[in-house]
């Protein structure tokens, strides 16, 4: 299969991250099946196409329509005011990094509604949920929420539930889905797929609290990849803050984050410097020479 030269650079940079050339080429011609089926895609910036395909090589995943594992889309960048094409894990894309990984042997992930014979209990770690859905759409209710289950490799299971609030939540800090309902973009994914983007929320959650292995720097890559469209929360934001001014991070560790907050960082990016920043908080009492009876409670029951 011939390629146009455009696309060296990528193939270049997706054999560099350990792809073959016969799966590149592969993976290319689906990227441009998609682009030639979606004229948003189209008008994209050439950059943007590149690094979405690039980021294929990043993942793991397939763009082959047929696995749903992975999407291009166009998602509103609102810095720059346009759209840019973006590579997007599905939920099933997700599942399947976590398996390979070896974290779990299998997620089951579903949508609960007011007229499903529901139950969970999170303490039981043989079989957390009993779902048993209404089978006919008419008779169910209103949408509840949903959950992952995992079954991890010593077949305990772990459980991850998201109300219907909080999922709606994480969509409103979508950019695109914000920018659709500012009449900047005719169409996304949280209007056109909202079942499968709470799937993917949910498995999003209960990644961050399953068994690490030294094979989950995919996934990692995954879900970094699919939360450049989630901006920081202003308490995300108001935390860090907080946190740096009482951090052991030298002077320009301190600049260095102050600039990127101010330029605007994801939810993700966000939760990666509170846990950086919460293993790095200076004693009150013997470093800061600041203090209130607050730290010094805190300071006894540390040493008792």
């Amino acid at each position: 299969m011939e390629l146009s030269k455009a696309y060296e650079p990528a193939i270049q940079r997706m054999q560099e991250l350990g792809l073959d050339l016969v799966t590149i080429k592969r993976e290319i011609s689906f990227a441009i099946q998609l682009m030639n089926k979606n004229q948003r895609l189209q008008e994209c910036s050439a950059n943007s196409k590149m690094a979405a395909i690039v980021n294929i090589a990043n993942i793991g995943l397939t763009l082959n329509p047929a696995a749903k594992e992975a999407y291009l889309l166009p998602r509103w960048n609102n810095l720059t005011k346009e759209n840019e094409c973006c590579l997007e894990p599905g939920y099933i894309g997700l599942v399947k990094l976590l398996t390979d990984a070896g974290s779990v042997k299998n997620v089951l992930c579903q949508l609960v509604y007011e007229g499903d014979d529901f139950t969970l209990d999170i303490a039981d770690n043989k079989n957390p949920v009993k779902h048993s859905p209404r089978l006919i759409k008419a008779n169910r209710g209103p949408l509840l929420g949903a959950y992952a289950l995992a079954t991890l490799p010593d077949d305990n299971r772990q459980v991850e539930w998201m109300d219907k609030d909080e999922l709606y939540g994480i969509r409103e800090r979508s950019e695109t889905y914000k920018a659709f309902m500012n009449g900047k973009v005719k169409s996304c994914t949280w209007v056109t797929d909202e079942g499968e983007m709470m799937r993917k929320t949910v498995i999003k959650r209960i990644y961050k609290y399953l068994p690490r292995t030294d094979r989950m720097s995919a996934i990692d890559n995954a879900i970094e990849v699919d939360n450049q469209d989630y901006k920081a929360t202003e308490g995300q934001i108001g935390y860090i803050e907080s946190l740096l001014e009482n951090s052991t991070f030298d002077v320009d560790q301190r600049k260095y984050i102050e600039a990127e907050i101010s330029f605007g960082i994801t939810a993700g990016r966000a939760g990666e410097l509170i846990d950086q920043l919460n293993l790095n908080q200076m004693n009150r009492i013997t470093q800061s020479g600041s203090y209130n009876q607050g730290d010094i409670k805190q300071q006894l029951a540390e040493l008792s």
